[in-house]
């Protein structure tokens, strides 16, 4: 970052015309972009600080690893007090096994099996454990009635686990919500109001404010940041302490932290349900938190499974890429450090043949039905004497 200082020092030593009010002003904002700048430089250095104590490789492709890097930004930026540092992180490390422990007992390994075949079929069906053979549920209600349809991983859902927590947790799972009211002044006199999805609804003062360069109408139905964006454009010299930025930052923070803290529960899925179940339950955990589905793609390639075809058309079907580069033997490994090969999914699929109960997938018997569709519809216009293509 040493340019940055060096470009701070030469522009403070140019001349600058008492006169000359608009030149001050684009010298200030840029000596406040490059204090943002090196502001910015010396928490990243920081976090890599962090890290680096914890003895984190930033460049393992460990799931443990990766939960371990979540774990370092979340003491940079919520642990304010060493005194209470191991508590809340030990805190942060159970809430995330208790969710994991959770979406293992939704999807059993048997469930996962049948969702998403692997491996054998066993015969245990959790809607029969939980309520059909359930001799509680047997003892409250007759054989007709409509609990007996009910679905387990529908019955024991999200929401249901999520109203379950206590409050001190619960709360983690909640949407960052903007303030309804925020000040674009110190004087505290241009107001902007806001939904909690962060839509000016109302502005305050603010075209004497600008100077009338911007109306309050203008800002009303933009997003804080466009609003933010379409001031600066215009001008008006926005400070990052001021209450409006530091609102934008305080939620883009809370977005990042629920995000990675899914995202770590994915990891800790995946690792504890081993070499097959742990990708397939990541994969379902992924697509219902709307997380990486390419993470438990590339951690869930093994070669001896018979459905790797079926798990590789889930994770297309869901918006996967077939470049995705897979690794693998991650679950046989020797050593966490050890190297591993990768493949793509277009590799696969081209050498790998889908073994799980059919030879071929509906996706591709569809396909080959449109072929052998085409092919009898290109002999038709040559030749009626032809025959028809019957099989492919």
């Amino acid at each position: 970052m040493g340019m940055f200082f060096n470009l701070k020092k030469k522009m403070n030593s140019e001349e600058i015309k008492k006169d000359d009010e608009l030149e001050k002003e684009k010298l200030n904002a840029i000596n406040k972009a490059i204090d943002k700048l090196l502001k910015r430089n010396e928490e990243l250095e920081a976090e890599v600080r962090s890290l680096r104590t914890n003895n984190v490789d930033l460049g393992s492709i460990d799931l443990d690893d990766k939960v371990d890097v979540f774990i370092a930004w979340y003491n940079s930026n919520y642990i304010k007090s060493e005194k209470c540092r191991f508590r809340m992180e030990k805190e942060m490390r159970d809430f995330i096994e208790k969710i994991a422990v959770w979406y293992e007992l939704r999807y059993p390994d048997y469930e996962i099996n049948r969702i998403m075949p692997g491996s054998g079929q066993e015969v245990t069906d959790i809607n029969e454990v939980m309520f059909q053979k359930n001799k509680y549920i047997n003892s409250l209600f007759d054989e007709d009635s409509e609990v007996r349809e009910v679905e387990w991983m529908d019955f024991y859902n999200t929401k249901a686990f999520i109203h379950s927590l206590p409050a001190d947790q619960r709360y983690r799972f909640d949407k960052p919500r903007y303030s309804e009211l925020l000040y674009l002044d110190d004087a505290r006199k241009v107001k902007l109001y806001l939904t909690p999805n962060g839509v000016v609804e109302s502005a305050s003062n603010v075209s004497a404010f600008t100077g009338h360069v911007v109306q309050d109408e203008e800002l009303v139905g933009m997003k804080l940041k466009e609003a933010i964006k379409l001031l600066r454009e215009r001008g008006i010299i926005l400070s990052d302490s001021s209450e409006i930025c530091k609102e934008v930052r305080k939620i883009d923070r809370l977005k990042y932290l629920k995000k990675e803290m899914l995202s770590a529960v994915m990891y800790r899925i995946i690792e504890r349900g081993g070499y097959r179940f742990g990708p397939r339950r990541g994969f379902l955990f992924a697509k219902e938190f709307k997380l990486d589905i390419d993470i438990p793609m590339k951690y869930g390639v093994d070669r001896s499974d018979p459905g790797l075809r079926l798990f590789m058309n889930e994770y297309l079907k869901a918006g996967g890429s077939k470049d995705l580069e897979c690794y693998l033997g991650y679950f046989s490994r020797t050593s966490r450090k050890e190297k591993l090969d990768t493949v793509s999914i277009q590799e696969l699929i081209l050498t790998e043949p889908n073994n799980a109960a059919t030879f071929y997938t509906p996706e591709e018997d569809d396909l080959h039905q449109r072929l052998v569709a085409a092919l009898n519809a290109l002999n038709n216009r040559n030749s009626e004497e032809k025959p028809k293509v019957k099989k492919l």
